[in-house]
């Protein structure tokens, strides 16, 4: 973990805003801690830092860190891979929907959050428009795959074509990007390890229809982001799934009460009203929608199309 973050994190658990987790650094370089561990002072609650990754997810949410199913899979490591990076090594049916999601950021001398970053695409974007830019996933798979390839500043990976067969890639990457200036850590969306008011900009990019309380997320998001001109980016297809979350905490593809008619419409609302989990308001800015693709094997494709607003914040 980059020593210049290490200031910036408070407990999970308690989120006692006034507290710091205390650092036990047990080797480390000029730049980075390497392995160690951060401790609340007020509920003793401890992280481990590995391997240059810390974790810092409350107690409830470790077994999910350290799965090997689902996100934590050698199967979806190398889909998402391929979906964030395929252009970099002319893959021919490579989409261009994180330019697209990037180009919607305004320049801020502040630093931006990328909530749910998945192997860091968006993240290393972001360097290109603000100061500094951290990315947070529950996957360790993924999280350890952004920190080398951010090191590396290129893409090695295998691309799985069927079952146990794989083909390498490789590429380097956009030269733009701010390396030095990007980290990532093994984070929950639901329970983000920073004080409030520290972002300039918060990115929500198809994770909102994966947590199992997205008004939380919402939440938890509007908290760490900047009061006066924060910007804050979210797209999702908003394909709600009854076995990530109940129907009751959908904020859209249902018949009745508050969250009643679609998703984006209800996301919209809520980013203008002045009161309630997004306040204060944000201004509209753009909407859209860009085609996203994942690829399963050479056979073995999902085909996205993810809904986006991007509100900003006005000063009060």
């Amino acid at each position: 973990m980059k020593k210049w973050l290490v200031e910036e994190l408070i407990c999970p658990e308690c989120k006692d805003e006034q507290t710091l987790l205390t650092l036990d650094s047990r080797k480390e370089n000029d730049e980075e801690i390497l392995e160690g561990r951060l401790t609340c002072p007020g509920c003793q609650g401890v992280y481990d830092i590995h391997d240059g990754i810390a974790v810092v997810v409350p107690a409830k949410t470790l077994p999910i860190t350290r799965s090997t199913a689902g996100y934590g899979s050698t199967s979806m490591l190398s889909s998402y891979l391929w979906s964030h990076y395929s252009e970099f090594f002319n893959g021919p049916d490579a989409t261009d929907a994180y330019k697209k999601w990037a180009r919607a950021f305004r320049p801020r001398d502040g630093w931006a959050l990328d909530i749910g970053c998945s192997v860091g695409r968006l993240t290393l974007e972001l360097t290109k428009t603000h100061a500094r830019a951290v990315g947070v996933d529950t996957s360790l798979s993924f999280i350890r795959a952004a920190r080398h390839l951010a090191a590396q500043k290129r893409l090695e990976f295998d691309l799985i074509l069927e079952g146990k067969i794989t083909r390498k890639r490789s590429s380097s990457l956009d030269p733009a990007f701010g390396f030095e200036h990007a980290e990532f850590i093994v984070a929950d969306a639901m329970a983000l390890p920073f004080r409030s008011n520290r972002f300039a900009t918060a990115a929500s990019v198809n994770i909102l229809e994966k947590v199992p309380d997205p008004l939380r997320h919402l939440e938890e998001a509007n908290r760490i982001m900047d009061k006066t001109r924060a910007q804050f980016l979210l797209s999702d297809p908003f394909s709600w799934d009854e076995a990530v979350s109940s129907p009751d905490l959908w904020l859209g593809g249902r018949n009745s009460g508050p969250f009643k008619g679609y998703g984006l419409d209800n996301i919209c609302r809520l980013l203008q009203e002045d009161t309630g989990v997004l306040a204060p308001g944000f201004r509209i800015q753009e909407q859209g929608e860009v085609l996203w693709k994942i690829r399963k094997t050479r056979n073995l494709w999902e085909h996205i199309t993810s809904q986006f607003v991007m509100g900003q914040r006005l000063d009060q």
